[in-house]
């Protein structure tokens, strides 16, 4: 009896995973498939990790798609996504950047925003310092995926009811204050900057998942990672840990030695 109460839970289980699957399938093909459909060259900021890894796997057969990764010296996401764009196949250019250009960013971000959250200025320094390795035109990133299927460290240990309150600070917090001043960004560089995973349709089919699937347990953003394998991204892309870009890129060690011992200046 006991076994077979398992494997009617397991079956349950693999029903609602599918019916997931679906749901998000169809809402990141429209999601896409807008994108897709405009003309001239595609840049994607690559980390090697599932949230671009999966743009990437669906770019795959585009040929306008170029990958681009920028870091400090030292920064992992280089090695990260140089390997992760071999084996993906496609075209990747990497980019170390000095001290001093991460410093003159800093002065710009600083300059166009104010006084910023350390984080939040960090995150901008180094999205900054890719999008001018870019160029002009169209830019693709993978924001979004962690406040949809809670990939942040603070959701670990939460229940259902609090880990969804949380996830609803943190997308309304990306959709109303980060993003918009993530786009403001691009727009003084000549840059149109794109997050398939914050389209709308896709943002309601993903809060359309219950939150008990979506909260992670052993594996942060489990759900996400099981459902870009479904795709056919690589598992050793898809089970990548994850790395925030201010990390992952290095940028957050040379402001810190830049500025040792200053702290948030403001909310932001």
């Amino acid at each position: 009896m006991e076994a077979d109460r398992r494997s009617s839970g397991s079956l349950s289980r693999d029903r609602e995973e599918r019916r997931s699957f679906d749901v998000l399938d169809r809402a990141f093909g429209r999601a896409c498939g807008t994108l897709k459909r405009l003309d001239g060259p595609v840049r994607l900021l690559f980390s090697g990790g599932v949230d671009s890894g999966l743009l990437a796997w669906e770019w795959r057969e585009q040929p306008q798609l170029g990958l681009v990764t920028v870091a400090a010296h030292g920064g992992p996401d280089l090695e990260a996504a140089r390997s992760a764009a071999s084996r993906l196949r496609a075209p990747w250019a990497g980019f170390e950047v000095e001290e001093g250009e991460v410093g003159r960013m800093a002065d710009d971000v600083a300059g166009e925003f104010g006084p910023l959250q350390r984080t939040s200025r960090d995150v901008l320094v180094a999205l900054g310092l890719a999008l001018a390795r870019c160029g002009p035109g169209r830019v693709l990133c993978g924001q979004g995926a962690d406040e949809l299927f809670l990939g942040y460290a603070h959701f670990r240990g939460l229940d259902a009811l609090e880990a969804e309150r949380r996830a609803g600070r943190d997308l309304a917090t990306l959709r109303e204050v980060e993003w918009p001043r993530a786009r403001r960004l691009a727009e003084t560089m000549g840059v149109s900057l794109s997050a398939p995973y914050l389209a709308a349709d896709f943002v309601t089919a993903a809060l359309g998942i219950p939150i008990e699937e979506r909260t992670p347990r052993a594996r942060p953003k489990g759900l996400f990672r099981d459902w870009a394998m479904h795709r056919g991204l690589p598992a050793e892309i898809a089970e990548r840990p994850k790395r925030a870009l201010q990390f992952g890129s290095g940028v957050a060690r040379v402001l810190r030695r830049r500025t040792p011992h200053a702290g948030p200046v403001r909310s932001a």
